[in-house]
């Protein structure tokens, strides 16, 4: 159904939700017309779409953190949902996720102008959410102007005119008010900076990624989705607090802005986006089930997708330049625990390189013992940079490795395996200790080779490889206890 202008602008619209179900009644009527739906309308599909069988998916929108959410996704724990921040779907992890999809622009819509960068930019809507008081506070201490083009929505009038009015000061502080997006390459181009100093969980925050399309640095707070979107010292700054925000303003200068803007080409653009929807939607075809509960112990073995076949889509969807580990955990998705351990667990192997690897490990064992889906890493790690180059030549000879080991590890013994994860992080865990703490030269080796075998099993949900590594661990994790025993009585002995 059409509407003459947008349900925010027009004005006698006072119950935008009532058209929306309208809408919706008259998709479901011709729903046999399509191989697909794709709706994002939050949870108002939930219901009613569920009850016919053309599959559907919705991407979420907006935040999830609030009380009444877990009631939603509680009761529709299997709808297929897309989150457009890994950050967005955390306070609802049991909801259907299928995957994350950054939001992307075209390519060409907003590009840098040649125009000298002369002031501080604040671009969005004015609500206490967004926070431009702290921008003002952030540009007014820097001695540097600001310029802010946001709307006003009608629920944040009487905000904005008790709080912000008072704080516009022209030509320090000017309110310029909403502008479209043939104004926003201009005047992103111009300004030193993005402010955005938001405080809440933003679930995405587009007009970051329109700074970085003009190749305009941006400054923002550590909330929701911004360690996924701006790469800190490269493409901008991520701050905990406005004095930290005034303290990086000096180390703007040594950002790139032609290095900004290939980040976003690399990872921002709608041509990206669409191709990851493309993905879904075929694989929502292609398994028409989907809306069943998911089944731990997989009925059908050959839909599961090998690991080989994930790393060779995880390299075919990396940047030309480079990745990060947040990168590679985010793409990874459901493979990340297996496979990043299985990494670690070889590089354990060598004779000085056990320690890094190892703190990680515990640190994977923990999380996959407290049940998280995909692992959460410090964020000096996750912002760690490797050359693509240097994954592609990884990659291409792990997939190799493991296409030949896939022959013979395979899902065998059919195991609850989002059961047996908390058990996989346990036996990791003591491992991990046994590698870290036994006092024998080359002790490092056989327990991070188990490691291995233990994150194989896991990640090709092989059950007896699982079983027979389970042992192994057993029998180290005694032999490796004794030897820990033995040094410590030793030690009292000799210090008495």
């Amino acid at each position: 159904m059409r509407w003459p202008k947008a349900l925010r602008l027009d004005g006698s619209v006072r119950d935008p939700n009532a058209l929306h179900i309208a809408m919706l009644e008259r998709v479901r009527q011709r729903a046999h017309d399509f191989d697909l739906l794709h709706f994002h309308l939050d949870y108002y599909p939930f219901s009613l779409f569920s009850r016919q069988p053309i599959p559907f998916v919705t991407t979420l929108h907006g935040r999830l953190d609030l009380p009444e959410h877990q009631v939603v996704f509680a009761t529709f724990p299997s709808i297929p949902v897309i989150s457009i921040s890994d950050a967005q779907r955390r306070p609802v992890a049991g909801a259907g996720w299928i995957r994350t999809i950054h939001h992307g622009l075209p390519e060409r819509l907003l590009t840098p102008q040649p125009v000298a960068p002369a002031y501080f930019a604040f671009v969005g809507r004015i609500s206490p959410e967004k926070a431009v008081d702290q921008a003002i506070w952030i540009a007014k201490r820097c001695g540097v102007p600001l310029k802010i083009a946001a709307k006003v929505d009608a629920v944040d009038r009487d905000y904005f005119e008790s709080e912000i009015r008072k704080l516009l000061t022209p030509p320090d502080v000017e309110y310029i008010g909403e502008i479209n997006d043939g104004e926003k390459s201009s005047f992103l181009s111009g300004a030193i900076a993005l402010l955005a100093p938001i405080a809440w969980p933003e679930p995405f925050g587009l007009v970051l990624i329109e700074a970085m399309a003009c190749g305009t640095p941006v400054i923002a707070f550590n909330r929701g989705s911004v360690p996924e979107i701006v790469e800190d010292g490269l493409t901008g700054f991520i701050v905990e607090r406005k004095e930290e925000a005034v303290a990086v303003t000096d180390q703007l200068s040594r950002l790139s802005r032609g290095a900004i803007r290939r980040r976003f080409e690399e990872r921002f653009t709608a041509r990206r986006m669409a191709r990851e929807y493309l993905n879904v939607y075929r694989s929502l075809i292609e398994n028409r089930p989907y809306r069943q509960p998911r089944r731990s112990v997989p009925t059908d073995t050959k839909s599961r997708v090998p690991s080989s076949r994930v790393l060779q889509e995880v390299i075919r969807q990396a940047p030309a330049e480079y990745v990060t580990i947040g990168w590679l955990t985010s793409t990874l998705r459901l493979h990340s625990f297996g496979i990043i351990m299985l990494s670690l667990g070889l590089l354990a192997t060598t004779p000085v390189g056990s320690t890094v690897p190892g703190l990680i490990l515990a640190v994977m064992a923990v999380q996959l013992i407290l049940g998280r889906a995909e692992p959460v890493l410090p964020h000096f790690i996750t912002i760690r940079r490797l050359p693509t180059k240097h994954l592609l030549q990884l990659g291409g000879r792990g997939i190799h490795i493991l296409k030949h080991l896939e022959k013979a590890v395979h899902p065998r013994w059919p195991m609850t395996f989002d059961v047996t994860k908390r058990a996989v992080g346990t036996m990791v865990l003591l491992l991990t200790v046994v590698l870290l703490l036994t006092p024998l030269p080359l002790s490092n080796i056989a327990p991070a080779m188990v490691i291995s075998l233990i994150s194989l099993a896991y990640v090709e949900e092989d059950g007896l490889l699982l079983s027979a590594a389970f042992l192994a661990g057993i029998v180290l994790i005694g032999i490796g206890s004794a030897a820990i025993w033995g040094t410590i009585v030793g030690a009292v002995l000799i210090n008495a």
